[in-house]
């Protein structure tokens, strides 16, 4: 059986270096790597189950999300059914309806 795909926009990469370099400066790099780490593995359990998380209404395109410690990780099940693309992976506390919109692939 073929692993569950996990796309990626450059948001959403984006977003992750971020996390990653913003945690390792005002923490530590083991910190960062433990909280990048949680993330990816919450992004494999939607990738092998796409449809486990509920749809989110208030935003356009109707994206899913999972919530990982205060960051939320916004995605689609991708058309083939075999995994998930993520849109945007930011804090909790940004201004959501602001930053939640499908990018451009």
């Amino acid at each position: 059986m073929a692993p569950s795909r996990i796309a990626r926009s450059q948001p959403a990469q984006d977003d992750l270096d971020s996390i990653w370099d913003y945690l390792a400066q005002e923490a530590s790099p083991e910190i960062a790597d433990f909280v990048l780490a949680r993330l990816y593995e919450a992004m494999q359990r939607a990738a092998d189950n796409p449809l486990l998380y509920r749809e989110r209404e208030e935003h356009r395109g109707r994206p899913r999300r999972i919530n990982v410690f205060e960051y939320a990780i916004f995605y689609e099940p991708l058309p083939e059914g075999d995994g998930i693309f993520i849109w945007r992976v930011i804090h909790g506390t940004r201004d959501l309806p602001r930053h939640v919109r499908r990018p451009k692939e």
